[in-house]
C-alpha cells in the first residue's frame, strides 16, 4: 500500500437522470473495467467522508464564490470494507484538480489527529492544513459509487454516485446513527425533476474521444455538485438542528 498518492486530473460533473444510467454503463464497459472494490452483485461500494472546515466556513465559502484556487479537506472511509482510512486534500488550481491522500489504518487515524506523528510522516501535509486553517469536523457525507477505469487510456475514470446523504457532526468520527442521515440528491435539491446519479468523468489533460462521444450522444450538460456544500446546506435547513454555521449565509 503506497504511503502517499498525488494525482492531477480534470473532473467534469453531470446530474444524470437514472433512466440514462444504463447507457453510461454500456459505454463505459466498452473501454473500461469495473472497479474491483465494487460488490459482485451491484458493482457499487459505499463511501463515507468526514468533511472539515473552520468556524467561518472558509472552505464552504470559497466553493460558493467559485474561487479559482481552493481546497477541501476530508477523511474518507469505506463502510463494510476492511480498508484503511484516507486523509485527503483536494485542491482546485484553476481548472485542474490536485488530489493528495495518505492511508492510515482504521484503528489509528484518530490517534494521528490527536497526537501528530513524526515530521517526516506522509500525513504531515494534511495535519498541517488542519492546524493552519483551524479545521474541525463539520459534516459526514455518504453515498454509493459505481466506478469504471479505462483500459485504453493512461488515466480515465467514470463514476456514478447515488443515494447521497449527509448529517452534521462535531467529532472526529466516521460512525453515525442511521436515523441522522438526510438526502442531498433528492429532486427538490437538484431541480432535475427525476432521480439522478452524480456522474463524474475524470481524465488527464483532455477527455478521451469515447467520453466526448458519450456526452454528445446523451446531450449532457456540465453542472456543479459539491457533496460537501450540499451537505452543509441540507443540515442548515434541517428542522431541529441547532448547530451554528455562523458565516454560511
Amino acid at each position: 500500500m503506497p504511503a502517499f498518492e498525488r494525482l492531477e486530473r480534470y473532473e467534469f460533473k453531470y446530474l444524470l437522470p437514472e433512466r440514462l444510467a444504463p447507457a453510461v454503463r454500456s459505454a463505459a464497459l466498452a473501454t473500461c473495467v469495473r472497479d474491483r472494490h465494487g460488490d459482485p452483485a451491484t458493482g457499487s461500494y459505499a463511501i463515507r467522508s468526514l468533511y472539515l472546515d473552520n468556524d467561518r466556513l472558509d472552505l464552504y465559502q470559497a466553493n460558493g464564490r467559485e474561487q479559482r484556487n481552493r481546497f477541501k479537506a476530508r477523511i474518507r472511509g469505506y463502510p463494510g470494507k476492511n480498508a484503511p482510512v484516507f486523509f485527503e486534500l483536494k485542491r482546485r488550481v484553476g481548472d485542474v484538480i490536485v488530489k493528495s491522500r495518505t492511508p492510515v489504518s482504521a484503528g489509528s487515524w484518530q490517534e494521528a489527529i490527536r497526537r501528530p506523528p513524526s515530521p517526516d510522516h506522509p500525513a504531515q501535509a494534511f495535519l498541517a492544513a488542519l492546524r493552519i486553517h483551524h479545521l474541525k469536523p463539520m459534516v459526514l457525507v455518504e453515498y454509493d459509487r459505481e466506478a469504471y477505469a479505462s483500459i485504453i487510456d493512461n488515466y480515465a475514470r467514470v463514476t456514478l454516485d447515488r443515494r447521497v446523504v449527509s448529517q452534521a457532526v462535531d467529532r472526529f468520527e466516521l460512525e453515525a446513527p442511521a436515523s441522522g442521515w438526510r438526502p442531498i440528491d433528492h429532486v427538490a435539491r437538484t431541480n432535475v425533476g427525476e432521480p439522478v446519479f452524480v456522474l463524474e468523468l475524470k481524465f488527464e489533460r483532455r477527455p478521451p474521444r469515447w467520453m466526448v462521444s458519450l456526452v454528445r450522444r446523451l446531450d449532457l450538460i456540465r453542472r456543479s455538485f459539491s457533496k460537501y456544500c450540499y451537505g452543509i446546506e441540507a443540515q442548515r435547513l434541517l428542522p431541529g438542528n441547532h448547530r451554528q454555521f455562523r458565516s454560511a449565509g
